[in-house]
């Protein structure tokens, strides 16, 4: 398959990614249960294909591994999942893919891994004013579960940026393979343990789930949205570098949008549709002439 084919089919499942989520939720899994098995499942599928996972703690990686792990995976998952009850599929996928290379692009800024220039002010000040936009109208309609849920979705977003700049310098020393399986391992296990604590699990919550669609949301969100489209990025990166690859924040939530409004009668109103231009531009300007490995999605 051409890297052009594999780049459509990446994209298009990072896009499906929030249906599936919604799926699940809709079936009556509690969000950060659903959040941990997923990644539970995804390391039981990567034992098949990851070697040296005990090495990877060695050299004094351990801490960065373990703290990156919480924050892409536990942090971002279960926020986002969490914040997924109140806020549209399109709407989380919108905000969290468009967001994602915009605070990347903040935080090498801090780090000065990249020298400020009138693009780095420009894409975070256009970037703030599209997430205002998007909670403006909740928070004048009073949605305050919205806008609550939108925060959380936000949140997580930072999650996952602030792990990858953290786990950017293991990749090298443990294949990327690897590494997905053990932060699935850690991130998962948090997950589970935190929806005991919440009390999400109980004696009668079996009962409540609808089991055909809860397995098909976890089997999407484990094979493809993790392992296919994780494993595609990494090609892509390595042949095309970070800002052609990178273009799925432009694909993927117009596919996550087109889905929501499909498949759950989602509305898209004014504000959606400033606030999502706006955080695009912002996207463009972070993604473009840029070619430094980043992170990606997974």
């Amino acid at each position: 398959m051409s890297n052009l084919a594999l780049f459509g089919l990446m994209a298009l499942i990072w896009g499906l990614t929030w249906a599936a989520v919604k799926i699940g939720l809709e079936a009556g899994v509690p969000p950060i249960l659903l959040a941990g098995l997923r990644y539970l499942l995804t390391a039981g599928i990567l034992a098949f294909w990851t070697q040296g996972a005990l090495s990877a703690f060695a050299e004094g990686r351990s801490m960065r591994v373990i703290i990156s792990a919480l924050l892409t995976n536990a942090g971002t998952y279960g926020l986002l999942f969490w914040g997924m009850q109140t806020v549209p599929s399109g709407l989380s996928g919108l905000v969290n893919l468009a967001l994602v290379p915009v605070l990347l692009f903040g935080l090498a800024v801090l780090l000065r891994e990249e020298r400020p220039t009138w693009r780095h002010g420009l894409a975070l000040a256009l970037g703030c004013t599209g997430l205002l936009g998007l909670f403006w109208t909740r928070l004048v309609e009073q949605e305050s579960g919205n806008g609550l849920g939108l925060a959380a979705i936000v949140a997580g977003t930072a999650c996952y940026c602030a792990g990858s700049v953290i786990a950017r310098p293991l990749i090298g020393p443990i294949k990327p393979l690897t590494l997905t399986a053990i932060h699935a391992v850690l991130g998962g296990a948090a997950l589970i343990v935190v929806s005991f604590l919440l009390g999400e699990v109980s004696g009668t919550l079996p009962g409540k789930i609808d089991v055909a669609p809860a397995a098909a949301s976890l089997l999407f969100l484990s094979l493809l949205g993790t392992i296919v489209a994780y494993t595609i990025y990494l090609r892509l990166l390595e042949q095309w570098g970070t800002a052609r690859a990178g273009l799925y924040a432009f694909i993927s939530p117009i596919v996550a949008l087109a889905v929501g409004v499909w498949l759950f009668g989602e509305k898209v109103g004014a504000a959606e549709i400033g606030g999502a231009a706006l955080l695009l531009v912002a996207a463009g300007l972070a993604l473009f002439g840029r070619d430094r490995p980043n992170a990606a999605r997974k």
